[in-house]
């Protein structure tokens, strides 16, 4: 096992102090992943001492690991904010190592495909629909299960938010999911507003019942988890087992995600994490031909403030979509006056009424 080093560690906890202001933990454990397969392809070196042969060894040994090149590129970028960070903070002396640090990036080409984004396979609206209906309703959980992949759809909501979402969130009657960064996970601490997005009777419908077995049958209150963990306990067989519904939450996503791998494996798809559904929304959004302010409306439902981020991380089209686009594009083309046409034909016909007058 090879052993750490003392002098390294010490700067990647000073690096988390710093971190820990502006990023929540999942990001910081992809730069900290990062950093140190960075210290792992430079021979557990000193960070301090950084010079082009080691930038080198370590784009050498990055460029032979079996990964994608978006995460290359990531990974490079949050080795090189690393060493900003040192700099800025006055840990390394800027010329010493300016040099090297620009030296720590990827070619061009590289650079390239690593933005490319790979279009994200989603459920479409249908396929979810279907799924619900077939997942089992026979008890607490299996309506929770049910309502967890229809809330997704209604909501549009990270899983992260969706988990931590409280009873009181759900404004039914306003057909309003309130998320606050006082009490709801959401991304990077936004006030999200949002309301249903249009995905059906039958989708609103499960969110209701449950809602309602919530409220009615097993006396959940305004602050109770909205999608609680299970109560376990022993069935007929004193076998250890979910006997339904506790008010307590999860207090990760990975339960959701296991839900919707089952829900779909079920039902004979592939896997479609709860993160998909926001895809699928966007794509829907494209079918239903929404003006520029229906648009900026559906972007900001998704917590989005800017609506490039919309389209650019949510909007990319698979080719089925592309091709009915375009051809649709060419068929509207098609059918559109030819207007010059139109204007020589209507200044010959008033010339020809006018007896030769010039118009």
């Amino acid at each position: 096992m090879t052993e750490l080093n003392p002098t390294n560690e010490r700067l990647k906890l000073a690096w988390i102090d710093e971190l820990t202001i502006t990023s929540a933990d999942s990001t910081i454990d992809h730069k900290l992943a990062a950093l140190a397969q960075f210290e792992a392809m430079t021979d557990m070196a000193d960070f301090a001492q950084l010079d082009r042969a080691r930038v080198d060894q370590y784009l050498t040994a990055l460029r032979q690991t079996r990964t994608s090149a978006q995460t290359k590129a990531a990974k490079v970028r949050h080795v090189r904010a690393f060493y900003d960070w040192m700099v800025m903070d006055e840990r390394l002396k800027p010329k010493a190592v300016r040099k090297s640090i620009l030296a720590l990036r990827l070619k061009d080409k590289e650079a390239r495909a690593g933005r490319a984004r790979r279009t994200v396979k989603h459920p479409t609206l249908a396929e979810v629909e279907d799924t619900i209906r077939n997942m089992p309703d026979a008890s607490s959980i299996d309506l929770r299960n049910r309502a967890l992949l229809a809330f997704t759809a209604l909501s549009g909501a990270r899983d992260g938010a969706i988990i931590s979402m409280k009873v009181k969130h759900v404004r039914w009657a306003a057909r309003e999911v309130e998320q606050h960064p006082d009490e709801v996970n959401t991304k990077a601490g936004k006030m999200i507003q949002s309301w249903f997005f249009p995905v059906g009777d039958f989708i609103e419908r499960e969110v209701k019942r449950y809602l309602d077995l919530l409220k009615d049958d097993l006396s959940f209150g305004p602050e109770d988890p909205l999608f609680p963990a299970p109560l376990m306990g022993h069935d007929d067989a004193d076998h250890f087992c979910a006997v339904g519904l506790s008010k307590r939450r999860w207090s990760t996503a990975e339960p959701m995600r296991k839900i919707f791998k089952a829900a779909f494996t079920a039902n004979g798809l592939r896997y479609y994490n709860p993160h998909s559904f926001r895809n699928m929304l966007t794509a829907l959004g494209y079918e239903l031909d929404l003006g520029p302010k229906q648009m900026k409306a559906w972007s900001q439902n998704l917590g989005h403030e800017k609506l490039d981020t919309t389209f650019n991380s949510y909007g990319q089209l698979d080719g089925n979509a592309q091709r009915r686009a375009m051809l649709a594009i060419r068929e509207q083309s098609e059918g559109t006056p030819d207007l010059k046409a139109i204007i020589r034909h209507e200044v010959a016909r008033q010339i020809k009424a006018g007896g030769g007058a010039k118009v």
